[in-house]
């Protein structure tokens, strides 16, 4: 895929990302777990094709919304892989390191899960915030 980049921006592309996130997020709401995984499937698909600048074109990792979801889904191991691939790109990742430990441990993989957990009260310590899931 091609990025257009206009006005030093791939406005066309931010803005189907957003949609796709949008639409997951609704099914999410829904309960509708399967079809959310879908549309954030697209979201981190088409974020993957953002060129890389700092700041990022596209604020947060998309496969934090897609983790949860896979998760809300009973698909542990899928989750895993999704945060695992996120933390490659952003290795102090609060959220998916929280996420990750959560689907270890459903995994009962508890000895992984606990020095995950580690790293991730580590990084999270001056938060004022209480994780329940990767996403809000």
């Amino acid at each position: 895929m091609q990025v257009i980049i206009k006005g030093g921006q791939p406005s066309g592309l931010l803005l189907d990302i957003a949609n796709e996130l949008l639409l997951g997020q609704i099914e999410f709401s829904k309960n509708n777990f399967s079809l959310a995984s879908k549309y954030f499937v697209s979201a981190v698909d088409l974020q993957d094709t953002l060129p890389y600048t700092e700041p990022p074109f596209w604020y947060y990792p998309s496969r934090q919304s897609l983790g949860n979801s896979l998760m809300k889904e009973g698909k542990a191991s899928a989750a895993e892989n999704v945060y695992k691939r996120d933390l490659k790109d952003y290795p102090r990742n609060g959220w998916s390191l929280y996420g990750l430990t959560l689907a270890l441990k459903e995994q009962g993989k508890v000895k992984e899960a606990e020095e995950v957990h580690k790293k991730f009260k580590h990084i999270w310590q001056l938060s004022d915030i209480e994780l329940k899931a990767s996403t809000i």
